[in-house]
């Protein structure tokens, strides 16, 4: 189609294309060169995993995701940017959508780095042109048979393609954005938070500037004798012009905290997920539980907090400048400021009482939580006297740490501001004994007394709203940093490989001199320690509890990294390939304990190491391995089959059941070696043979690791 030609990229220029498109949305860069092998094609798996290098490159994110043919011109416009796989004269190339389309028509950008403008429906009508061919006898037919009339078919045929559409799955959408991992500043400055944070500002700047005003004129009528229908007029349509003003200052805020907050939740989830193992097993069920609360809180109290400081600052200027403007108000604003750093000092006690009430909250919340877990174990084994020991003396504490802080938040939040007002009318005492002066700086002083009120009501809640996300965040660092972002790996992984020498398998994983401990001062687990796996090689690691075997399958699987010492997969290492692909190239079944069942359908626990939504041959091959796996009980007996919800709120499984869906979801994930840690501890001995002979059979590498 010649309109998709000229905006359409090949798909050998993709290491071109991907940065241009990123720089047009203004997606801050890595300074690399990309590269496409010669082996680079449109197929599905090596252009996923080219596009993964790349993002990770580049440091962004490409998502690939996928639509139902009717939702296609909903998913076209409002995708941007995104790359979209399309057929060109039977070639496959790509479209780079930009943001921004101007009502039905998209923004594109073209090879000649040019933006082209393409309607929407054009280009559904396109994508959908090579899978609509499929239906085009059936409907044909259908026309022919419900004997629709020639004018009305060419209507009559698109409605029904379109039908016919909506059980189509397309595949072939990246959208563009920047990862959770990234520097937040830079995050904010592309979702436009500073530049949304300027609109904020200039509005109540307005806001404030038109309510001044306003005052001035009915101050300046009364007082001068000039209060005609002309000055009431002037004065109420300034009242009137402040209500837009102020609807339009609280939707803008208002968005902005939606937009960060959206951030802030997608970083902490990133940085949940990037803790290592260990940092989140040496912390107990309650301690985790009030990071999660505190979570909630930072996220409210900061950016309530981040709108409300600068609007206090605002406020507390324009009082100045009002009280200075007057000529006779010089004393009030050194006041005001003095009364400002009182503020802030009060602000910092605050912060310490809150903090010390706050940590003996968390640490009752956390024995709280301890002792519900541990119920049956403590009716077992400890006296019944022994069951409270310690609550009355921790009771206590908080109930003074609770006075305390409420005492320092009435004297901020209630006494401070009315305390400037008491000192702003005893502030008048030395202008009026002075002797004679006229009314109208007096007014002024007044209501810069009136303004500054409210300059320091707002900045004294803006202070305990700074105090309580602080100590919130002290709770909340620890996830927010997990998520850095990797090194970029130097070359594409996906076509490196070893070649064969004279018929010798060549080693699939390599390791030299590899050390490892849990805790930094701690004696090594692994000391000095060499490993060489064989492409297509079955490895069966035994040895006594403690020795070191479940720690070196962490680190060939990449859940954990070695403290010195090389380890190559396929002739790189982890900096290479990027811990993310590593570990879609290794598939990991740890032990039981540290293997999880997700309430959530049985096939997305067996798919989740594949892709997700599933694809029909997805899960008929999922099912297939099920049931090969011994699971034919389950899946029959479940109500919903393959899609019964499972996990701690559905379909509960035994601990076989859960060791043979740990085995099919590695199995599944199309790994090029597969370690097994104890995973037929659970089985019967005819049940493991079954078992074993299937895992033997089809995974590439095996490394399976079992107690003698």
């Amino acid at each position: 189609m010649r309109t998709l030609s000229e905006v359409a990229w090949p798909v050998s220029a993709l290491p071109e294309a991907l940065p241009a498109l990123a720089r047009q949305c203004d997606l801050p860069l890595r300074q690399i060169e990309l590269t496409a092998p010669a082996e680079l094609s449109a197929d599905d798996a090596t252009l996923n995993a080219w596009m993964d290098w790349a993002a990770d490159a580049l440091g962004i994110e490409l998502e690939a995701t996928q639509v139902g043919g009717a939702e296609m011109e909903s998913l076209l416009s409002g995708a941007a940017p995104a790359l979209v796989k399309c057929k060109v004269e039977n070639e496959q190339y790509f479209l780079l959508l930009l943001p921004g389309h101007a009502g039905n028509k998209l923004r594109i950008l073209g090879p000649d780095l040019r933006v082209h403008r393409r309607p929407i429906a054009e280009l559904t009508q396109a994508l959908c042109a090579q899978y609509a061919g499929r239906f085009s006898a059936e409907v044909e037919q259908l026309l022919i048979s419900a004997r629709i009339p020639e004018r009305d078919q060419a209507r009559v045929r698109i409605a029904l393609l379109r039908e016919r559409l909506a059980t189509v799955t397309i595949r072939g959408f990246w959208l563009l954005r920047l990862p959770p991992e990234s520097p937040f500043a830079k995050q904010l400055h592309y979702v436009g938070i500073f530049r949304g944070a300027g609109m904020v500002l200039g509005v109540f700047l307005s806001l404030y500037l038109l309510e001044i005003l306003g005052w001035w004129l009915i101050g300046h009528g009364a007082l001068n004798g000039q209060m005609d229908f002309g000055w009431l007029m002037a004065w109420g349509l300034l009242l009137i012009s402040l209500i837009p003003l102020r609807l339009l200052g609280m939707g803008l805020s208002g968005t902005l905290v939606i937009r960060a907050g959206t951030l802030l939740k997608q970083r902490l989830l990133a940085g949940a997920l990037h803790m290592s193992p260990d940092a989140i097993r040496h912390q107990g069920v309650g301690q985790l539980l009030g990071r999660v609360i505190e979570s909630s809180a930072f996220e409210a109290l900061a950016l309530n907090g981040g709108i409300r400081v600068p609007i206090a600052v605002l406020e507390l200027v324009l009082a100045v400048v009002v009280l200075t403007s007057s000529g006779v108000g010089v004393l009030h604003a050194l006041l005001l400021l003095i009364w400002t750093m009182v503020a802030v000092w009060l602000g910092r006690r605050l912060f310490l009482r809150l903090r010390r009430w706050t940590t003996l909250r968390l640490e009752m919340a956390h024995d709280l939580v301890e002792r519900m877990v541990g119920h049956r174990t403590r009716l077992a084994q400890q006296a019944e006297d022994a069951w409270h020991d310690g609550e009355d003396q921790l009771l206590t504490t908080y109930w003074q740490a609770s006075r305390e802080y409420d005492q320092a938040a009435v004297l901020l939040n209630g006494i401070l501001p009315r305390g400037w007002l008491l000192l702003g009318i005893l502030g008048f005492l030395p202008l009026l004994i002075g002797g004679e002066i006229e009314v109208l700086p007096l007014a002024i002083v007044l209501g810069g007394v009136l303004l500054g009120y409210r300059a320091i009501a707002e900045i004294a809640g803006s202070l305990t709203n700074f105090a309580q996300a602080w100590v919130a965040w002290q709770q909340v660092a620890p996830i927010f940093h997990a998520a850095k972002a990797e090194q970029p790996p130097a070359i594409f992984h996906a076509v490196v490989t070893h070649g064969e020498e004279s018929g010798k398998r060549m080693p699939i994983i390599e390791g030299w001199d590899l050390v490892f401990r849990y805790r930094a001062q701690g004696a090594p687990v692994l000391d000095n320690c060499n490993v060489s796996i064989l492409r297509g090689e079955r490895v069966l690691l035994q040895g006594a509890s403690g020795g070191g075997k479940s720690s070196l399958a962490a680190l060939l699987s990449g859940a954990r990294k070695q403290e010195s010492g090389l380890l190559l997969l396929q002739g790189l290492d982890s900096g290479a390939w990027g811990m993310r692909n590593w570990r879609k190239a290794v598939a990991y079944a740890p032990q039981f304990h540290e293997n999880y069942i997700f309430s959530a359908p049985l096939a997305f626990n067996v798919l989740m190491g594949r892709r997700w939504p599933p694809e029909q041959q997805d899960l008929i091959e999922a099912e297939s391995l099920c049931r090969e796996l011994g699971l034919d009980n389950l899946l029959d007996n479940m109500p919903a089959g393959f899609m019964q919800m499972v996990g701690e709120t559905g379909w509960r499984l035994s601990h076989g059941e859960r060791s043979r869906v740990f085995l099919a979801r590695a199995l599944l994930q199309d790994a090029k070696v597969i370690v097994l840690d104890e995973s037929f501890g659970a089985l019967d001995p005819q049940t493991m043979e079954r078992c074993l002979r299937l895992v033997m059979e089809r995974a590439p590498t095996l490394v399976v690791i079992a107690h003698p």
